[in-house]
C-alpha cells in the first residue's frame, strides 16, 4: 500500500520565476521614498541597485551599509513574531525580495511600509497584466504535479503572498489546477509550524514527518522547520548562498525532478 505523502511547495522563487515582480516591488519602494523625500541606497533608486545586482547574479549589492561587526545597519537579527504581519528582515540574503526589503529599511522605510509596498506592487502587476511581464513557472512543474497527485501525493502551495488576486497569478503560470490546497499569507518563517500543520490536515489520512517533502528557495522560511521534524528538503539555491542543510541543493527546479520522483516512489 502506498504511503500517504505531502509535497509542500513555495511560490516566489520556486514555482513563480522572473525578476519583474521583484523589480515592481523595488519601484514601489522608490515611490514611497520619493513621497517621503528620502534618498535611496547610495543616492540611487532601489530598482537600479537591484537591477545591477541581478545582472551580476548576486545579492550583495555594494550599496548595503554595514556596521563595524559586519552586520547590515538597521538589521534586527532576532526579530519578534509579535511585530505584526511584517516579515522579518533577513540576513544572509537569499532572494531579491529580501534585498529590496533591506535596502528599503536602510533608506528609512519601516518593515510595515515595506510590506505595504510589496502588496501594492502585486496589485500593480495584476492591474497591468501579468502577461506583459517575464513571469513564468518551471516548464516541467505542471506535468510533474499532475503526475504526483495522480500517484496519491498531496500537493500544497504555501506562500507569504496575499490571497488578493492570487488566482490571477496561478492562471498566468498555468498552475490553477496543480494543488490540493493553497495557503496564502503563511507568514513564513514564524508561521511555518502552523502552515505545515494546516497542510498535513488537507489529506484525509495522517502524514508522518518522514513522508513530507518541502521545496523552496529560502532555507529559514521554507525548509528549516520541516528538516527539524525529520522531513525531506530541497533548496532551490539560485544565488549559490550555501545556506542551510537541505537533503538536495539545486540551482533550478529542473535539477530537482529526479530527487522528487525518488521521494514520491
Amino acid at each position: 500500500m502506498t504511503r500517504n505523502k505531502l509535497l509542500l511547495l513555495d511560490f516566489d522563487g520556486t514555482l513563480c520565476l522572473g525578476d519583474d515582480p521583484v523589480l515592481a516591488y523595488a519601484d514601489q519602494v522608490d515611490s514611497l521614498l520619493e513621497q517621503r523625500s528620502l534618498r535611496g541606497p547610495g543616492g540611487r533608486p532601489v530598482r537600479e541597485v537591484v537591477t545591477t545586482a541581478f545582472a551580476q547574479d548576486r545579492l550583495l549589492a555594494e550599496e548595503i551599509e554595514y556596521d563595524d561587526a559586519g552586520t547590515p545597519v538597521a538589521l534586527d537579527t532576532a526579530p519578534s513574531p509579535d511585530a505584526g504581519k511584517a516579515h522579518p528582515l533577513a540576513w544572509p540574503l537569499q532572494d531579491g525580495y529580501q534585498l529590496v526589503q533591506l535596502l528599503a529599511n536602510q533608506s528609512g522605510l519601516t518593515q510595515t511600509e515595506a510590506g505595504q509596498a510589496f502588496r501594492q506592487a502585486r496589485r500593480n502587476l495584476v492591474g497591468g497584466g501579468l502577461g506583459s511581464t517575464d513571469l513564468h513557472c518551471p516548464p516541467e512543474a505542471p506535468a510533474l504535479l499532475q503526475e504526483l497527485r495522480g500517484s496519491g501525493v498531496t500537493a500544497v502551495l504555501a506562500t507569504n503572498a496575499p490571497e488578493e488576486g492570487f488566482d490571477t497569478w496561478l492562471h498566468a503560470l498555468g498552475l490553477q489546477d496543480s494543488f490540493d490546497a493553497v495557503i496564502n499569507s503563511a507568514q513564513k518563517p514564524f508561521g511555518m509550524p502552523l502552515t505545515l500543520e494546516r497542510a498535513r490536515h488537507i489529506s484525509p489520512q495522517p502524514i508522518s514527518a518522514k513522508d513530507i517533502l518541502s521545496i523552496g528557495d529560502i532555507w529559514a522560511n521554507d525548509l528549516a522547520h520541516v528538516e527539524a521534524l525529520g522531513g525531506h528538503t530541497i533548496l532551490i539555491d539560485r544565488f549559490c548562498t550555501g545556506l542551510g542543510n537541505p537533503d538536495v541543493r539545486v540551482a533550478a527546479f529542473a535539477e530537482s525532478l529526479g530527487a522528487i520522483r525518488r521521494w514520491a516512489g
